[in-house]
C-alpha cells in the first residue's frame, strides 16, 4: 500500500511537471498569436502595395492616353485638350489627377544651345489657365526631369513640391510621332513632338488604399529633395507617441523617383489581436494542474475515509433499531403492527391516543385489532381504503378514516401487517364544500353561456355542464354515460375529420391544446357553429391521456358577422382594382409625355403618384390573398420544378428593386438537376417577398445571398442579408398579419405587414416550414423548406 509520504512526493513531482508544461503552453500560445498578427499585418501591407501599383499603372495609362491623343492629332487646340480632360474625368472629384497638359520644346542661348519647354495647353482651363505659356526653366527640377524623360523616352516624375495646402508632382512623358518614310531611310526614327504631363496630388496617391488604412495600419512615405534632405509629403503618422509592434519598410522606385515606404501598426490593430489568449492558456493549464493535485489529494484521503466509513456504518447499525423505534413512537400518524391473525404486536403513541379517544382506556398490546376497530378488514389486499367509524367520545359526527395496509415478512419469514390510520374527516368536509363551489361555478358558466365537458378517457365516460346541454340541445339522459361522445357524432361531415385530427394530436401529446371550430346539428336541419378548446389534464406514466377537460361556445352569430366583414373587404378590394388599373395606365401615359418636359416638378409628381399607385395595388393583392387564406380558397398545385430556375428568376425580378437600395443579389445556384415539389407561382411569391425584404433592410453596398441545401427529404432555401436585424420584442409577432417593426426607419421603407404572413401560409400549404435567425446589427437569415423530388423525366426513365 502506498504510504502518505510517497503519495506526497509523487504529488510534488506531478505539480512540477504540470507547472513546466503550463509555462511551455504559455510560450507557444504567445508565439502563435504574434505570428498570426504578423501575417495579418503583412497581408494588409501587400494589399496596400498592390493598390499603390494599380494606381500608378492607372496614372501611366491616363498619361499614355494624353500622349496618344497629341500624337494622333495634327493640331491640338485648348478646347480639344479641355474636352479630352472632361472625358477622362480630370479634376471632377472622382480622380486623383488634378490637371493634364502638353509642352513643346524651345531653345535659348547662343545658337540655340539651351533646350527648354513651354506649356502650350493645360486642362481644366478654369483652374490652370495661368500655366499656359510658362517655361520649364523656371523650375530646375522640372526642367531636369523633362530633359531626362525626353532623352530616355520614359515617363518620369518630378520631386513632390508643396503648393498651398497640397503636395503635387508632375508625371512627364515624351510624345513621339512616327516620321514620314524616306527612300534612303526604310526605318526612320520617330519625331519628338513634345511632352505630355499630368499633375498628381501626392497625398491622394497614398490615401485610402484599402478600408483598414489609418484605422489598423498607417503609411508614411519619405522622399529625398535635390539637396539630399528627406521630407514627407503629407503622410505623417497620427500616432506620433506610439511605438508600433509591427513595421514594414522598403525603398520603392516609381517613375524615376526613389521613395521610402514605411507601414506601421496602430494601437487599434494591436488591441484587436488576441493577446489575452496566452493568459487564458496559462490559466487553463494551471487549473488543470490544480485539478490533478486535488484528485491526488482525494486518493490520499480515500483510504482514511474508507476506514472511517466502516466505523461509522458499524455504529449506525448498532443504533438502527433504536432509531426506528424512536421514529415509530414519535410519528404523528397512528401506526399499528399486527400479526397475520390480527393480534396487535406494537402501536405508537399516536395510535394509543386514537384508541383512548375512541373509549379504550388500557394498553391494547396483545388484543386483536378486529375487536378495537371492527370496520378495518386486515384480510383485504394491500393498499388504501376509506372507512367510516363511530365518532369520538363526546362528539356526534362520524369519523372518516383512510387506512393504508402493508404486508411484509420478517427475517424468519413470519408475516407482519402494518396499519397506518389517517383521520380525513376534515378533508372530506372540505371536499363537500368544493362540490358546492363547483355548483356555483356551474351557475356562473351558465350565465356566460359557456359549456364545460370533462372526459374520462380511460373509462369512456364524460360529465357535461347544464350550459353545455343547452348549447348542444342535448337533453339529460341518465342512461347515457358519455353525452359528449354521443353529441359529437352529429358534427358536420365536412368538419368531422378535422375535429378528430385535432383531438388526436392533443391526446398524443403533439399539441398542447385541441382548438377547433365546427358545425353541429342541433335540430332536424339546424346547424350551429361551435368553438371548442380542450386540454389533457391527466396522463399515465407512459404518456397516455387519461382525462380531457374543455369548453365549447356557440359562435354562430359571431361567424355571421365575421363573414359579413370578409365579404365587405373582398368586395371593396375587387372594386378598387378597376380604378387603380385605370389610374396606373393614365399615369404611365402621362409619364411618357413628361419625359422630355423640362418641368422637373411635374415629372416628380407623376413618379410619386405612380409609386403610390403601385403600393395600393400591392396592398389590394395582399388583402385578397389574406381573404383567400381565411376563406380556405387559396389553392396550390405542387409539381416537380427545377430549383435553379426558380431562384435565378426570382433574383432577376428583384434586381431593379435591389438597385434602388444599393444592394447586390448573390445567388448560390443549386445543382441543375435538383428538383422540388412545389407550386412555381406560389414559391416565386414567397421568394420574391423574402428577397425584397432583405434588400429593403440591408446595409447599402452589401450583398443579399440566396443559398439552397438539402435537409433530409426537404430542401432548405435561405435568404441572408447584413442589416439592423430583428429586435427581440418584434420576433414573436413577425409572422402575424399587419405586423411591422415600430422603428421609424422601418416605416419609411414602406410595406403592408402582410407579406410574411401570406408567405407562411403558402409555405405550410406546400408542405414546408418557414423561420428566421437574426443577430441584431449583423446577419439575418430567413429560410423556408419545400419537399425535394426527382426529375420527372429521370423518374419516368427509371
Amino acid at each position: 500500500m502506498t504510504t502518505p509520504r510517497k503519495l506526497a512526493t509523487f504529488q510534488f513531482i506531478t505539480f512540477c511537471v504540470c507547472l513546466g508544461l503550463s509555462f511551455l503552453f504559455f510560450s507557444v500560445a504567445k508565439n502563435t498569436v504574434h505570428v498570426q498578427a504578423q501575417d495579418r499585418f503583412n497581408a494588409m501591407v501587400s494589399q496596400g502595395l498592390a493598390s499603390m501599383g494599380a494606381r500608378a499603372d492607372e496614372y501611366g495609362r491616363t498619361l499614355d492616353g494624353v500622349a496618344g491623343f497629341v500624337a494622333a492629332s495634327d493640331l491640338v487646340t485648348a478646347r480639344d485638350m479641355e474636352t479630352y480632360a472632361t472625358s477622362v474625368h480630370i479634376a471632377d472629384g472622382s480622380y486623383v489627377l488634378d490637371a493634364i497638359g502638353f509642352a513643346t520644346l524651345t531653345t535659348s542661348g547662343p545658337g540655340g544651345s539651351n533646350d527648354d519647354f513651354v506649356i502650350r495647353h493645360a486642362a481644366p482651363l478654369d483652374d490652370f489657365d495661368e500655366m499656359v505659356g510658362e517655361s520649364f526653366s523656371s523650375n530646375p527640377d522640372l526642367l531636369a526631369t523633362a530633359l531626362a524623360a525626353r532623352d530616355s523616352g520614359r515617363t518620369l516624375s518630378t520631386t513632390p513640391a508643396r503648393h498651398g495646402a497640397h503636395w503635387h508632382a508632375l508625371l512627364i512623358k515624351p510624345v513621339m510621332r512616327p516620321a514620314v518614310p524616306a527612300d534612303d531611310l526604310p526605318e526612320p526614327e520617330d519625331t519628338f513632338v513634345g511632352l505630355a504631363f499630368a499633375m498628381v496630388d501626392v497625398q491622394e496617391i497614398f490615401s485610402d488604399l484599402f478600408p483598414a488604412q489609418n484605422d489598423l495600419i498607417e503609411l508614411e512615405v519619405f522622399f529625398s529633395a535635390p539637396d539630399g534632405t528627406v521630407f514627407q509629403p503629407g503622410t505623417e503618422s497620427t500616432h506620433a507617441d506610439h511605438v508600433p509592434q509591427f513595421k514594414f519598410s522598403r525603398v520603392h522606385e516609381g517613375y524615376g523617383q526613389d521613395m521610402t515606404i514605411q507601414w506601421s501598426s496602430t494601437p487599434a490593430f494591436e488591441a484587436a489581436q488576441p493577446n489575452n489568449a496566452k493568459w487564458v492558456v496559462l490559466a487553463l493549464s494551471l487549473t488543470i494542474a490544480a485539478l490533478i493535485l486535488m484528485i491526488q489529494s482525494v486518493i490520499l484521503k480515500r483510504n482514511l475515509t474508507i476506514n472511517q466509513t466502516v466505523a461509522d456504518k458499524t455504529r449506525e447499525l448498532e443504533t438502527q433499531h433504536q432509531e426506528k423505534r424512536s421514529i415509530l413512537e414519535n410519528a404523528m400518524l397512528p401506526i399499528i403492527s399486527v400479526r397475520q391473525s390480527g393480534e396487535i404486536l406494537h402501536l405508537n403513541d399516536a395510535a394509543r391516543q386514537h384508541l383512548i379517544a375512541a373509549g379504550h382506556r388500557k394498553d391494547a398490546t396483545g388484543d386483536f385489532v378486529q375487536d378495537l376497530l371492527p370496520e378495518v378488514d386486515i384480510h383485504r389486499a394491500d393498499g388504501g381504503v376509506k372507512v367510516v367509524v363511530p365518532p369520538h367520545r363526546g362528539t356526534t359526527e362520524p369519523r372518516t378514516l383512510e387506512v393504508e395496509k402493508n404486508t411484509w415478512l420478517t427475517a424468519d419469514a413470519e408475516t407482519r401487517i402494518t396499519l397506518m390510520l389517517r383521520d380525513i374527516t376534515d378533508s372530506e368536509r372540505r371536499t363537500l364544500k368544493i362540490a358546492e363551489t363547483e355548483q356555483r361555478w356551474s351557475l356562473a358558466l351558465s350565465s356566460a353561456h359557456i359549456g364545460v365537458f370533462d372526459i374520462d378517457l380511460e373509462n369512456g365516460t364524460s360529465v357535461v355542464s347544464d350550459t353545455w346541454r343547452d348549447i348542444m340541445h342535448h337533453p339529460a339522459d341518465p342512461a347515457c354515460q358519455n353525452p359528449y361522445y354521443d353529441k359529437m357524432q352529429h358534427v358536420h361531415p365536412e368538419d368531422a375529420a378535422v375535429v378528430k385530427k385535432i383531438e388526436l394530436a392533443c391526446l398524443n401529446g403533439m399539441t398542447d391544446r385541441a382548438e377547433a371550430r365546427f358545425r353541429i346539428r342541433v335540430g332536424q336541419d339546424n346547424w350551429r357553429w361551435i368553438k371548442s378548446d380542450a386540454v389533457v389534464v391527466e396522463r399515465a406514466k407512459n404518456g397516455r391521456a387519461l382525462r380531457m377537460l374543455g369548453i365549447q361556445i356557440d359562435i354562430t352569430e359571431s361567424n355571421k358577422l365575421e363573414q359579413m366583414k370578409h365579404d365587405f373587404v373582398a368586395t371593396v378590394s375587387h372594386e378598387l382594382r378597376t380604378p387603380l388599373t385605370s389610374i396606373k395606365g393614365a399615369l404611365g401615359l402621362l409619364e411618357a409625355q413628361t419625359q422630355d418636359d423640362p418641368d422637373a416638378g411635374a415629372v416628380r409628381l407623376v413618379q410619386i403618384a405612380t409609386a403610390n399607385c403601385d403600393r395600393l395595388v400591392a396592398l389590394v393583392n395582399d388583402i385578397l390573398d389574406m381573404e383567400k387564406i381565411n376563406a380556405g380558397s387559396m389553392t396550390v398545385v405542387p409539381k416537380p420544378e427545377k430549383l435553379g430556375d426558380i431562384v435565378t428568376l426570382a433574383a432577376e425580378q428583384v434586381e431593379p428593386y435591389a438597385s434602388e437600395w444599393k444592394v447586390e443579389i448573390d445567388v448560390d445556384t443549386p445543382d441543375p438537376d435538383h428538383h422540388v415539389l412545389t407550386d412555381k407561382n406560389r414559391i416565386m411569391q414567397v421568394l420574391t417577398n423574402l428577397l425584397s425584404n432583405a434588400c429593403k433592410f440591408a446595409y447599402p453596398e452589401t450583398a443579399v445571398t440566396v443559398t439552397t441545401a438539402p435537409v433530409g427529404d426537404m430542401t432548405k432555401i435561405s435568404v441572408t442579408n447584413l442589416g439592423n436585424g430583428i429586435s427581440e420584442e418584434f420576433r414573436e409577432r413577425i409572422f402575424q398579419p399587419f405586423s411591422q417593426a415600430e422603428a421609424s426607419n422601418t416605416r419609411q421603407r414602406g410595406g403592408t405587414g402582410l407579406g410574411l404572413n401570406i408567405s407562411r401560409h403558402l409555405v405550410e400549404a406546400m408542405g414546408g416550414e418557414i423561420g428566421f435567425d437574426s443577430v441584431p446589427g449583423e446577419e439575418t437569415v430567413f429560410w423556408f423548406t419545400c419537399p425535394s423530388t426527382e426529375d420527372p423525366d429521370v423518374a419516368m426513365v427509371a
